[in-house]
């Protein structure tokens, strides 16, 4: 067998392993001259010029070129809709196929209201996961390879994150798409001198640049802070569906010194909803009493899909005495996060 495809669920990959370690011939093959050419014939140029780059980049003695034409291509890559488990997967030719036959990677286009697995993010995963089948990698389970058999809410390979649901939320992926295990098996194949990505994790999404202005008044034992509420940028409809709820904002106190990060428990005194407040308006939250001393009050605006704003805002109060609670007693609990496991291929 010189030629096989890389479909379907761990079960098939083990088959297909299974299979081709008693053959002889079977071995993925390495594609000849290190020059793959290819067309893209997909509706995502995005994840495709992004997952092309990824590999060229890597700085192995393989390269993806590419052409005009179907005619002049060794490597089409093109939309289908028989993927082996809906958006988010798909498949792609194991290896170099052979004198005059021509490679595919195939994926399913998705839409906005499957999410960021089917939007740019999520199909750059799975189309730079189906170019390294190409080059004659099979799957791998090991972290945050390329080559596990699936990605988790288009964010990042499965074994990469754990249960954490801000590890998996969408408006973050893993931009660091090939990993040092990875480049290590194609090394063996192609050689090169091999170099990971500095950049592990990046923003799926334009994040919101900094916190509104706040200003604190003490109210009895306590403090009220208003909250102007800053632009922010346009959040994507691929996002809206996996959204936690209203944007809002974080209100955070730490003794003297302003340590606080957004989403620590520990810390946050506060948590407001914008609702209707307009841009520019402002909205009050009401806090627990703070402790006595210089006291940092660091706020935190956030987006729908409680993304938090670049900087926050802070101000230094005076607090009149004890605390009597680390959160206010009316926090809305933060919704849980829809976690979808999906296979490459």
């Amino acid at each position: 067998m010189s030629r096989v495809r890389a479909i379907l669920a761990l079960l098939t990959a083990l088959v297909l392993t299974v299979g081709l370690a008693s053959s002889a011939d079977a071995a993925p093959r390495k594609w000849p001259k290190g020059r793959i050419t290819y067309v893209d014939k997909s509706l995502d140029p995005d994840a495709v010029k992004a997952a092309v780059r990824a590999w060229n980049t890597s700085g192995l003695n393989v390269k993806f070129v590419k052409v005009s034409s179907t005619r002049k291509a060794r490597l089409v890559i093109k939309n289908t809709k028989r993927v082996p488990a809906g958006c988010g997967t798909g498949y792609g030719t194991l290896g170099y196929p052979g004198p005059g036959r021509k490679a595919t990677v195939s994926i399913l286009h998705g839409s906005d209201a499957d999410g960021q697995k089917c939007a740019w993010p999520g199909q750059t995963l799975v189309v730079a996961h189906e170019l390294g089948h190409v080059l004659g990698l099979e799957h791998n389970s090991s972290g945050c390879s390329l080559m596990n058999t699936s990605h988790t809410n288009g964010v990042a390979p499965s074994l990469c994150v754990g249960d954490d649901i801000d590890e998996v939320k969408p408006g973050r992926w893993r931009c660091r798409l090939i990993e040092k295990v990875d480049l290590k098996r194609a090394k063996r194949i192609y050689g090169g001198k091999p170099r990971l990505a500095e950049t592990e994790w990046c923003d799926a999404i334009d994040r919101i640049p900094a916190t509104g202005a706040v200003t604190p008044t003490q109210v009895g034992g306590g403090f009220t802070v208003t909250v102007t509420r800053a632009p922010e940028p346009a959040v994507p409809a691929w996002l809206g569906t996996w959204a936690y709820g209203e944007p809002g904002f974080e209100v955070h106190a730490t003794p003297a010194a302003c340590t606080a990060v957004p989403g620590d428990d520990t810390t946050q005194v506060g948590l407001g909803l914008w609702g209707a407040t307009p841009v520019g308006g402002a909205a009050d939250e009401y806090l627990q009493p703070l402790p006595a001393g210089p006291v940092c009050l660091s706020v935190w605006q956030f987006d729908q899909g409680y993304n938090f704003a670049l900087a926050p805002t802070t101000v230094l109060v005076t607090g009149p005495g004890a605390r009597t609670s680390a959160r206010t007693t009316d926090l809305p609990p933060r919704a849980a996060s829809p976690v979808a496991v999906t296979r490459f291929d």
